[in-house]
C-alpha cells in the first residue's frame, strides 16, 4: 500500500510539472507585476499564458489567439473578489477583461479548440488603459533591526 501512494505521489508531481511547463508566465515567475501598458501589441507563443497584472479600474485588455477557425474559444480566468471570474470569447475575435477595481490581477488565459487543436498558439493582446505606466514602482522590503546584546 504504501509503496502505491508513493508511486503515485511521484507520478501526480510529475504531472502538475508538466502541466506547470506547458505554460508560459509572461514576463518572468516571481517579477513584479506588470502594468496596462505591457498588453499594447504583447505577442505570447504557448499554450496557456499566466500574467500577474496591476490595473486601474475601468482598463481593458484585448486577447486574441492564432490559429484559429470557427468555434475555437479563448479563455480567461482571475480572481474578482471572492469569486472566480470566468470568462470566453470567440479565439479570432478577442475576448475583452474591463478591471472592475484598481488592483493586481493573476490573469489566465488559455484555448478550447472546436476541432482539431493547433500544435502552436500564439496570443495577441491589445489594451486601452488609463494610465502609460508599464509596471508599478516595487517596494523596497526591509528589515527591523534588533537590539544588540
Amino acid at each position: 500500500m504504501r509503496a502505491r501512494t508513493k508511486r503515485s505521489s511521484v507520478i501526480g508531481a510529475a504531472a502538475c510539472l508538466a502541466l506547470v511547463t506547458a505554460g508560459v508566465a509572461a514576463p518572468s515567475a516571481g517579477a513584479a507585476p506588470v502594468g496596462c501598458s505591457y498588453f499594447k501589441g504583447a505577442t505570447i507563443t504557448a499554450n496557456y499564458v499566466s500574467i500577474s497584472a496591476t490595473l486601474t479600474a475601468g482598463d481593458t485588455i484585448t486577447a486574441k489567439v492564432s490559429p484559429a477557425t470557427t468555434g475555437d474559444k479563448v479563455i480567461l480566468s482571475t480572481a474578482l473578489g471572492m469569486s472566480i471570474y470566468f470568462k470566453d470569447a470567440d479565439a479570432s475575435t478577442g475576448l475583452v477583461f474591463r478591471a472592475p477595481a484598481t488592483q493586481t490581477y493573476n490573469l489566465g488565459y488559455s484555448f478550447e479548440a472546436a476541432g482539431v487543436r493547433p500544435s502552436s498558439l500564439t496570443y495577441s493582446f491589445t489594451a486601452t488603459c488609463s494610465s502609460t505606466t508599464v509596471a508599478p514602482t516595487p517596494i523596497p522590503t526591509t528589515k527591523p533591526r534588533g537590539k544588540k546584546p
